[in-house]
């Protein structure tokens, strides 16, 4: 359980370093996905709750350290997410590809209706705000199954040594 929590812990902060470095050069109109919840659906879907929930409440309290006017944002959205996810994965197999499609799509519209009344309650409701929130629903839909399916994949990867 130890090494399963570390291992969780170091990709999420991996995760977390490729939004602050790399992602940014990628955003469209000033909006930038967010790698992290691709990160947070693969953890939440393969690891317990004793080792899935405190981990992504810390990365979500990391990433919050980058806005203090929302201190604490992303880590609530994250824990509510998390939620989400494990109630989606319940009825389903743990390999089915369609539940992984359901929840990726329910995270990023959950993620992106929090985000709005997060956002217009504290800043105001007006029609950039509602732009910049739909261009971030696409925007980490389609980049959000792209990352998950290549954590998938090298999630399946072993590395074997042969002596001969």
């Amino acid at each position: 359980m130890y090494i399963g929590a570390l291992i969780s812990f170091l990709s999420g902060l991996f995760f977390l370093y490729a939004q602050l470095i790399i992602v940014p050069s990628i955003s469209i109109a000033g909006v930038a996905p967010l790698l992290l919840l691709p990160w947070m659906l693969n953890v939440v879907w393969q690891r317990d709750w004793q080792v899935a929930l405190p981990v992504v409440f810390i990365i979500g309290l990391m990433y919050d350290t980058l806005n203090p006017q929302s201190f604490g944002t992303h880590a609530f959205i994250f824990i509510i997410l998390a939620v989400v996810i494990d109630l989606l994965r319940i009825p389903f197999e743990q390999d089915s590809i369609a539940a992984k499609f359901i929840a990726i799509g329910s995270v990023n519209l959950i993620y992106s209706l929090l985000l709005l009344l997060i956002s217009g309650l504290s800043w105001g409701f007006d029609l950039q705000l509602y732009q910049n929130i739909l261009i971030l629903f696409v925007y980490n839909l389609i980049f959000g199954t792209i990352i998950f399916g290549l954590i998938q994949i090298f999630s399946r990867l072993r590395i074997v040594v042969r002596h001969e």
